[in-house]
């Protein structure tokens, strides 16, 4: 009794999950994975593993070589719906790091309000937030880059670039993602441009399956070099204003030091409303549409 697995039953179902996540984003599991997450016996294990084919049964292939199950290239999750966030919290992040926390998304989750919620609603929201167009990419997408990541493998993507040439294939070596407070990016070694590069992964139309290890490369030295901002109340603002600042940021000592990634630079000048250290005026990706409505 004690080594059936029942999918209506939480402990279960979550196990199920875990199996599902780690073929999809990892390309692997097996009974030693969950014996070390859930503490579960080897025959719960291999029982897990069973119900799990069961399920879906075109996910995993079993490796003899290897001795595993890996999760097919046109594996389709049916147990929980893919976000990239998961991945890099459960399976890329160290457990010091203290997993998925600052990366942009919003901390109020499913209480900010819509049009449509507060109009069924007696008192109205008490909780808003900014409501910003949602930029991200195909599951996919997201699967092939991190697994390639993951495993140091070469890929090859349709980018959809807006600064060089028209759209088209490329060769891409992934080795870290980047989030600037809106997007998702990837960081990565590519071949065309023979340097590193930052890639939208909502700019990625298609991937190729990766399967080809990446090689030596040489290190990404913008991405490994952090720089310290030392920022102060602009000295623009009346007395008042820079008082002002100085509450809101929390300068007790009227400055503060900033490290950040020299990879990461621009994004941060950007939401501190700095100019740009290229000295360029970015194009608005957006504006509004002053047609009659």
């Amino acid at each position: 009794m004690g080594n059936n697995t029942n999918p209506s039953q939480w402990a279960a179902l979550e196990r199920l999950r875990f199996i599902e996540r780690s073929a999809w984003w990892r390309g692997m599991v097996n009974r030693n994975d969950l014996q070390q997450v859930y503490g579960v016996s080897q025959a719960q294990a291999s029982a897990d593993l069973q119900k799990y084919l069961e399920l879906n049964p075109t996910a995993l292939n079993y490796s003899l070589k290897r001795k595993r199950y890996e999760g097919t290239p046109t594996m389709k999750c049916v147990l929980h719906r893919p976000q990239l966030e998961e991945a890099l919290s459960q399976f890329l992040e160290p457990a010091s790091s203290g997993g998925a926390g600052g990366w942009g998304g919003s901390l109020l989750g499913g209480a900010l309000e819509s049009p449509a919620s507060e109009a069924t609603s007696h008192a109205g929201t008490r909780v808003a937030g900014v409501g910003l167009p949602q930029r991200t990419a195909l599951p996919a997408v997201h699967r092939a880059i991190f697994l390639a990541t993951l495993q140091e493998l070469r890929v090859r993507i349709h980018y959809l670039s807006l600064t060089q040439r028209r759209p088209g294939w490329r060769w891409i070596t992934p080795h870290a993602f980047a989030h600037d407070g809106y997007r998702w990016h990837v960081r990565a070694w590519c071949e065309e441009n023979k340097a590193y590069r930052d890639f939208v992964l909502g700019r990625i139309k298609e991937t190729e399956w990766p399967t080809l290890p990446a090689g030596r490369l040489e290190p990404d030295a913008e991405w490994h070099a952090w720089l310290t901002l030392n920022l102060v109340p602009n000295p623009a603002l009346s007395q008042e204003q820079q008082e002002a600042v100085k509450a809101d940021y929390d300068l007790k000592s009227g400055r503060m030091s900033l490290q950040v990634r020299q990879a990461m630079l621009e994004y941060t000048l950007a939401h501190l409303r700095l100019p740009s250290q290229h000295g360029k005026k970015p194009t608005p990706f957006l504006v509004l549409d002053e047609r009659e409505k």
